[in-house]
């Protein structure tokens, strides 16, 4: 059946993860994605009429989509049901059609509610602040259960957070500006259940939802730890924490270590192999995965890759992570912009040739290297075009990628001894289906594959804790 590529607009909610469910849709019904660009549209702004919402916080999505035209359609109308689709436009018959989220879908809601920028928390409901810093930004979200009511990414000018001199010295201006945007919001600070931020560079510790005490604070504030802005999302939420009488937690940090003995010697007594990985999200992805299989997370072997700015590869067997690079200290493949595992001899004489300072090598490794270091860019959609161009290096670069990533998917089902329920693609980079069908190719007939495009860490961390709350899991202690 001829097909033919379509531009499909979407205005949405700016949900976490709403990117993710809407390319998982279209992919799952077997299109090809060509193009994808997402722009937030002006805050204040009344979403589209007809659509029972009100308030900020939207973005329009356009997508070029190659598929049968008919069918196209068809769908079309069927992902309006997600509950973060406003509307939908297309060309129909040479005209361009727009339809509106289904009015019957907001049944059930009173017109006070709709007007509400924050519903009511109903009966029985657990409302949950997850709190996350980034280098440059401060990001929140409110959930009632896993339903994400409010989501707000506050940006910090760079040159303004290099006067403070360090990320620790940050803490009262993200902190402040999370209260006054909940202030803005008038939300209802006594309706929070609890509050969950993102951990930083603890000591290695197992996987599980932490209750932030005076042993993390003090971690938190090392000099190791105090490095990365992601020390400040659970400093800031034992503060607000206290203030407010509500209780505070960290969910699978970074430093999540389950790793088996065998994984840890490196080769080189003195150095040993160390698990610094993308904890939250490969965590949040496998259990969603191991729930769409039917069974619980810890009676599945997964191997799932996270694909972004770092890239790592964790080997999950019955709900722990045994091996896994470490995306932070130069092992695994190489990425957008670190180098992952390189030849160790070459890399000692460029430190002794007297030309890079200490500093000057560890930046060549962790923020220089990769894609960077070859095409002077981190951004894949940037690389797709030079491919699109005919520039055959720009497709060596990112197909060789894609090989690192399958052999170290291939290194991972050696130690689960071949044994896996599927292998999962997640991260930024799974929205490349280049990228992620050159993956495929390679590894699946080891065991299926399944695709998660993009990341839910904001939601993760509130699972976590909604977890705890529900007496399903025990919180533990950081000691």
């Amino acid at each position: 059946m001829k097909t033919k590529t379509e531009r499909v607009e979407l205005v949405v909610l700016n949900k976490p993860g709403v990117l993710g469910r809407v390319a998982g849709h279209i992919r799952h019904e077997g299109w090809n994605i060509k193009r994808l660009t997402v722009d937030e549209n002006q805050e204040g702004n009344l979403h589209p009429a007809g659509s029972g919402e009100t308030g900020a916080g939207t973005s329009t999505m356009e997508i070029d989509i190659e598929g049968v035209h008919t069918k196209l359609a068809q769908v079309m109308e069927r992902i309006l049901n997600l509950d973060c689709v406003i509307s939908i436009s297309m060309v129909q018959n040479g005209e361009k059609v727009v339809r509106h989220r289904p009015q019957e879908k907001l049944k059930g809601v009173t017109t006070e509610q709709r007007n509400a920028e924050i519903p009511p928390k109903q009966a029985g409901t657990f409302r949950v602040l997850a709190i996350n810093p980034g280098s440059t930004s401060t990001k929140f979200s409110l959930y009632d259960d896993e339903a994400c009511i409010l989501t707000k990414t506050i940006r910090h000018d760079t040159t303004q957070l290099m006067q403070y001199g360090s990320v620790l010295n940050q803490k009262e201006l993200r902190r402040d500006c999370i209260l006054k945007s909940m202030e803005e919001e008038k939300i209802d600070i006594a309706a929070i259940d609890a509050i969950a931020g993102r951990g930083g560079l603890l000591k290695p510790i197992e996987s599980g939802v932490y209750s932030i005490n005076e042993k993390m604070l003090e971690d938190l504030h090392s000099i190791t730890a105090a490095v990365h802005a992601s020390a400040l999302g659970a400093i800031i939420a034992s503060e607000m924490a206290k203030t407010f009488s509500i209780p505070a937690y960290v969910v699978d940090p970074i430093v999540v270590d389950e790793m088996d003995r065998y994984a840890k010697l490196s080769g080189m007594p003195g150095v040993e192999r160390s698990s610094i990985f993308h904890a939250l999200n490969q965590k949040a992805i496998a259990r969603r995965l191991a729930a769409e299989l039917g069974k619980p997370y810890e009676n599945c072997r997964f191997i799932v890759a996270h694909l972004g700015g770092g890239i790592t590869v964790g080997a999950h067997r019955y709900g722990r992570v045994i091996d896994v690079n470490d995306g932070i200290d130069g092992e695994g493949p190489f990425t957008p912009e670190r180098t992952g595992a390189i030849p160790a001899i070459p890399i000692i004489h460029m430190c002794f040739s007297g030309e890079y300072t200490e500093q000057e090598m560890i930046d060549k490794v962790a923020k220089n290297g990769g894609i960077k270091a070859y095409l002077g860019t981190t951004d894949l959609l940037e690389v797709q075009k030079m491919i699109n161009e005919g520039d055959d290096f720009a497709a060596l670069v990112m197909d060789s990628m894609a090989y690192q990533v399958s052999k170290e998917i291939g290194a991972m089902a050696a130690v689960l001894e071949g044994l896996m329920d599927g292998i999962i693609l997640t991260g930024g980079l799974a929205y490349s289906n280049r990228f992620t069908g050159a993956i495929k190719q390679r590894v699946d007939k080891l065991a299926p594959v399944y695709v998660f495009p993009g990341e839910d860490e904001m939601l993760a961390l509130a699972s976590g804790v909604l977890r705890v709350l529900r007496g399903k899991e025990l919180v533990k202690q950081y000691t």
